[in-house]
């Protein structure tokens, strides 16, 4: 089949655009989620109906057209399927390797017809060069990451924030909750999350934090569908070099009564039933035998007076359970402004790290040390941190550091 190739295509409004007259395949998009040793997931949204696909190859400097490459398509259960969401899983790679993706679709003209569907010309998603993606290795020597939290909306400080972000520099991007205020249209909530900075998510795993934010709106449901994992909920655990992580959802932050939530939460059993799930990863080989173990979490585990009502929940049930497993530390959001709470303050026995709405987090590790250091919009670095690796609780207070 004939691919023909997209003449041009330009940023506009958050979205991969092309000019009048031209086969526009994406409106948001792409972005890259579940990234394990072995595959990810590709997604992105069309403008009208596509069959769409995604075909990789090797980032060895070849020809992509050297061979016919692999293809994956959005499948359920067993069913190829044409739409205006895509949701493609690239599978059966190699742990700590990169892989060039394309994007191709062919729209759908008429489908009325159960036994022959009728589709226009197949044509490719052109990037500037090739979409690169690296799966995650618990091999590999070091982990490093940025973090923002608590943008809700406000595209130029995301935009401030990573402009000197290169997909190279890290091995993922954390979204660390209430990136929006409310979902009450995934398509809004694109625009400001996998739209603002489309060069960086297209080629950097995306690693979202559900916060109490996005829980509201008649269409937060959907947010499981735009960001999916590996265990279907909105927490999970996976190993990236010498870190393991928790990827954990603190939920609401009032009671499930609350007049704000009209009666449509049910967060307490939410919050039970992750627990015991949290109780059984923390026994797995992938977090046991990591160097590090770091949980991160929107709303951080605080028990003060001023704390409302899931913080005091979270230090009281989930703080024992992460002491037990040794955690290093917690990164979360929430109170738009940076907050660190030393190990030992409010019976946590590692540090919680809460960094604020208009700072960048950069996280790096080897097998020996952590470091993390904060930058403002205009790219001053406003703290840092030195987390020594520890064997006791004990050490764990004493050597976790500001510089």
């Amino acid at each position: 089949m004939k691919k023909i190739l997209i003449s041009l295509l330009t940023i506009l409004s958050g979205s991969i655009y092309v000019k009048a007259g031209d086969y526009a395949d994406i409106k948001f998009g792409p972005w890259i989620t579940e990234i394990t040793e072995t595959g990810f997931t590709v997604l992105w949204t069309s403008s009208q109906k596509d069959f769409s696909w995604v075909e990789i190859a090797p980032d060895d400097n070849t020809p992509f057209e050297i061979c016919e490459r692999q293809k994956f398509y959005y499948v359920i259960s067993g069913r190829r399927i044409a739409d205006t969401f895509h949701r493609v899983r690239v599978s059966g790679l190699e742990p700590g390797k990169a892989y060039r993706y394309r994007i191709y679709g062919k729209t759908v003209q008429d489908d009325s017809n159960a036994y022959a569907v009728d589709y226009g010309a197949a044509k490719r998603v052109k990037f500037k060069g090739d979409a690169i993606i690296r799966t995650i290795d618990r091999n590999a020597d070091s982990c490093k990451f940025i973090m923002l939290n608590d943008i809700h909306g406000k595209d130029d400080n995301f935009k401030a924030l990573t402009e000197d972000v290169k997909p190279n520099d890290i091995d993922f991007f954390v979204m660390n909750g209430d990136m929006v205020s409310y979902i009450s249209s995934a398509e809004e909530m694109m625009k400001h999350t996998f739209a603002v900075v489309p060069q960086l998510t297209s080629s950097t795993p995306t690693i979202y934090t559900r916060g109490n934010h996005e829980t509201r709106g008649k269409e937060a449901h959907l947010l499981s569908k735009l960001c999916p994992t590996s265990t279907g909920e909105p927490y999970y655990m996976f190993r990236h070099g010498p870190v393991a992580f928790l990827i954990l959802d603190s939920g609401e932050d009032k009671p499930d009564n609350a007049s704000e939530y009209s009666g449509t939460v049910e967060f307490d059993a939410f919050r039970s039933t992750e627990l015991e799930w949290i109780k059984d990863a923390v026994k797995d080989p992938i977090f046991t035998e990591a160097p590090f173990k770091v949980a991160v979490m929107h709303i951080p585990a605080l028990k003060f007076e001023t704390s409302w009502y899931s913080q005091l929940w979270l230090n009281e049930y989930l703080v024992p359970v992460l002491n037990e497993a040794g955690v290093d530390i917690m990164l979360s959001g929430h109170h738009h402004k940076h907050l660190f709470i030393p190990a030992g303050e409010c019976g946590n026995d590692f540090p919680i790290l809460a960094n604020d709405d208009t700072d960048r987090l950069d996280f790096k590790a080897d097998a020996r040390h952590i470091t993390i250091r904060t930058s403002d919009l205009t790219g001053k670095e406003t703290h840092s941190y030195t987390i020594n690796k520890a064997y006791t609780a004990a050490e764990k207070i004493t050597n976790c550091t500001k510089e």
